[in-house]
């Protein structure tokens, strides 16, 4: 049986795998007996948690915890050994969150950021809050257009941003027209590369834009540990990019990273066999979701994140209160071509069953569109 208390959950996250992975034709029918107290399906969480290296370095960095990390430089090594970049091409960063808004801000002053919508969008609403415009391209049939973004792009363009796979849609780029794209552009214009769950495409290794970074072009690839490493706690990711680039972040930084994230990401990265298994359970709770969304006959997107995105055929913000009064919490991207559209993260089995149960009475509740 499940307990069903979130944080035990997570601590115990490796513990939920084997029942997933046994073949259950369906994990949300598991024995549970008390209601959960929250299903927190508004962020993009991996409760599959870090890997077992990532927590024998997170104990053994205790010691360490009453001293500032000295030294980036081993963790920007791996990664541009990974990468085959240079150290100067590789920046750290508080989560890629971090990165995303100082470049945001700072690269936006020279004009306006121009992004798809709906997409990731927080650290463009950081960037607006610093007096930054930002001017978004609809999505077509669900997909990034990447034509309607070249033509939208003027003289006062300052920065180009794109999230791939997207968040909410977690559509895939086509990956030759995304570089295509990218080299043409970034030869007038930065284009940030937002890699948050890249780990999670067919097969990651090729469908990174890193290799424009490699070649010299203006592109901002952001990676994060918080997504598939199940790092989100401990705040730590990077940037690949031109060394005018990384050197502009840290001008804008405040500041160093924390112990424990920085070891934890040291074990963690390129760990196969521990990346294999939280794929899997990742798939696993999309599959969850598909398997709830059919079951209320409501479509929704194939997902390459850690999210499925759902047309409820009602109004999004009347039916994000109505699971709200159940206990669910999901989040509503401001799009105006997709007001009925919730976005469900993957979470617990537990959680997903709260969703599972809340959904048609909130469904019930509010009228379609």
């Amino acid at each position: 049986m499940f307990h069903l208390h979130r944080r035990s959950l997570i601590q115990g996250g490796s513990l939920l795998v084997p029942a997933l992975w046994a073949g259950r034709a369906s994990p949300l029918l598991a024995a549970q007996t008390a209601p959960a107290t929250r299903a927190r399906l508004n962020v993009t969480e991996n409760p599959f948690g870090p890997s077992p290296a990532a927590r024998k370095a997170i104990m053994a960095c205790v010691p360490e915890a009453p001293y500032y990390v000295e030294d980036e430089h081993t963790l920007r090594d791996k990664i541009g050994q990974n990468e085959n970049l240079e150290r100067e091409k590789v920046a750290l960063s508080n989560g890629s969150l971090d990165a995303l808004s100082l470049l945001s801000s700072d690269i936006g002053r020279k004009g306006h950021l121009l992004a798809p919508q709906p997409t990731y969008a927080t650290h463009l609403n950081y960037a607006q809050r610093r007096g930054v415009t930002v001017r978004y391209v609809p999505l077509l049939n669900h997909a990034i257009d990447l034509d309607a973004l070249r033509q939208a792009i003027t003289p006062e363009t300052a920065m180009v941003y794109l999230c791939n796979p997207n968040n909410p849609t977690g559509n895939m780029l086509d990956h030759d027209k995304l570089l295509s794209f990218c080299e043409d552009v970034s030869k007038k214009v930065p284009v940030v590369v937002d890699e948050a769950y890249f780990e999670l495409l067919p097969p990651a290794e090729l469908m990174t834009a890193s290799s424009l970074v490699h070649s010299g072009h203006d592109v901002i690839v952001a990676r994060t540990f918080s997504k598939v490493y199940g790092l989100a706690g401990l705040r730590i990711g990077y940037i690949l990019a031109q060394p005018n680039r990384v050197k502009q972040l840290y001008s804008l930084t405040t500041t160093s990273r924390n112990q424990a994230g920085y070891a934890a990401a040291m074990a963690s990265l390129g760990d196969k066999a521990y990346l294999n298994g939280a794929i899997a359970y990742l798939k696993s709770c999309r599959n969850m979701i598909y398997d709830i969304c059919q079951k209320n006959g409501l479509s929704f997107l194939q997902s390459h994140g850690t999210f499925v995105y759902v047309n409820t055929q009602r109004p999004a913000e009347k039916m994000k209160t109505a699971l709200a009064q159940r206990g669910v919490d999901i989040r509503v991207f401001d799009a105006p071509a997709y007001q009925t559209w919730i976005r469900v993260g993957t979470a617990t089995p537990a959680e997903l069953e709260l969703f599972g149960r809340a959904l048609p009475a909130a469904l019930q509740d509010v009228p379609k569109a």
